[in-house]
């Protein structure tokens, strides 16, 4: 038992029910003191974020709403702009999905004031008077493995995990009982562009659940937005929980391509289609790669593709083609390649990934979201001049 009371057990599966149950009780100082280490965090966390997560009247989903509903109006001035009707068709499009979304989140705070709130005041409390229970998983002593703490109150999962390898902490709240909504989004792109914008997404912060459906998890609005527009038909959308990681406290977006089931056998098939790309096709695949997962840094100067050592096998194609491009092995250290293009290359394949009317509208239009800096970064770095001292940074996924 924890110096406070705190009861922290190992977690087990239960048939029919995604949350852990209580198992073995745990004893062993040492294990405790790795567990007692994450609760911190987690505590810390939410004091840090205490105005937005423990006011009376003020929500972190505040500034989301009012970003928000501040981007749909110019998106709807900028409708009748130019004679393109392609593009002003994509605004509507875009119009429409923030709109619901919108909703869905002036009902999300909400319930946040009404139940979620009182119930992470409430956890916050048993945890510093031993009242609550901790349940583990994963490998406390092994830095290779991951590492996870788990609490449950009857409206809130709060995950806060070690992550393999790395060390960092992350903390996670999901939001159980929010309704989510069934968009129809109409296709704006011809097939080929749309199935490179695909891969690009489930390579990255997409992938394929269980029963098939191509899915994404996000706490960028920006990429919300991007992920409907890349998949016409039927998505269903909701807000499934807060992130509180790098600082800040973030809305989490789960999105399904309710169309799509079945469509993709798995990221491996993904990844050898999308090494078979045509030229125009792969730009645009590489777009949404180094938007996803990656960063576009222009005040460093330097070009940089980094992956996870696990998937320079499953890339290997793509890897060719990002060496034909002008790519170039510059360091592994084992867990992590990376990959560095001359400066002349990095501003070359912002202006070509760019080059497509309707893509580099959609772009501009989501760079003027408040979370989108990386679109912003690429649009700048798209319009510097060539010279050859001169380097971006490009970041694809870990």
């Amino acid at each position: 038992m924890a110096p406070n009371g705190l009861r922290i057990c190992w977690g087990r599966r239960v048939r029919g029910d995604k949350r852990l149950e209580c198992g073995e009780e745990v004893n062993d100082e040492r294990v405790i003191e790795e567990v007692m280490r994450l609760i911190n965090e987690f505590i810390n966390r939410v004091e840090k974020h205490g105005d937005v997560l423990l006011s009376e009247s003020s929500t972190l989903f505040d500034d989301v709403i009012n970003a928000l509903s501040d981007w749909l109006g110019k998106i709807e001035t900028r409708i009748g702009e130019g004679d393109d009707e392609s593009i002003a068709n994509l605004r509507r499009a875009m119009l429409d999905i923030g709109k619901e979304m919108l909703r869905l989140l002036k009902q999300a705070r909400e319930k946040w004031l009404k139940t979620y709130k009182p119930e992470l005041e409430e956890l916050i409390n048993k945890l510093g008077s031993g009242g609550a229970r901790v349940i583990i998983s994963g490998e406390p002593f092994n830095s290779n493995k991951s590492f996870v703490a788990h609490l449950y109150t009857e409206n809130l999962v709060v995950v806060i995990a070690r992550v393999a390898k790395m060390g960092s902490i992350t903390v996670n709240i999901s939001l159980i009982g929010l309704e989510g909504v069934r968009m129809v989004v109409p296709r704006l792109f011809g097939d080929n562009r749309l199935r490179a914008m695909q891969y690009g997404l489930l390579l990255t912060d997409g992938t394929i659940d269980e029963e098939g459906y191509p899915v994404m998890g996000t706490n960028q609005l920006w990429q919300a937005f991007a992920w409907l527009i890349a998949w016409p038909g039927k998505n269903h959308v909701y807000i499934n929980g807060l992130s509180l990681n790098n600082g800040y406290v973030s809305v989490m977006w789960y999105l399904r391509a309710v169309d799509r089931r079945g469509v993709f056998e798995s990221k491996a098939v993904v990844a050898e289609e999308a090494g078979k790309l045509d030229v125009e096709d792969f730009l645009a695949f590489l777009l949404f790669v180094a938007l996803g997962d990656g960063d576009v840094n222009v005040k460093r100067k330097r070009a940089r593709l980094t992956m996870g050592s696990s998937k320079v096998e499953l890339w290997s194609d793509i890897i060719e083609r990002l060496r034909s491009l002008g790519f170039r092995i510059d360091r592994d250290n084992g867990y992590a390649v990376a990959y560095t293009a001359k400066p002349s290359k990095a501003v070359e394949l912002a202006r070509k990934m760019l080059g497509y009317p309707l893509i580099k509208a959609l772009i501009e239009d989501l760079s003027q979201l408040p979370d989108a800096e990386k679109l912003k970064q690429l649009i700048e770095l798209s319009g510097m001049e060539l010279n050859p001292w001169v380097g971006h940074q490009l970041r694809l996924p870990a």
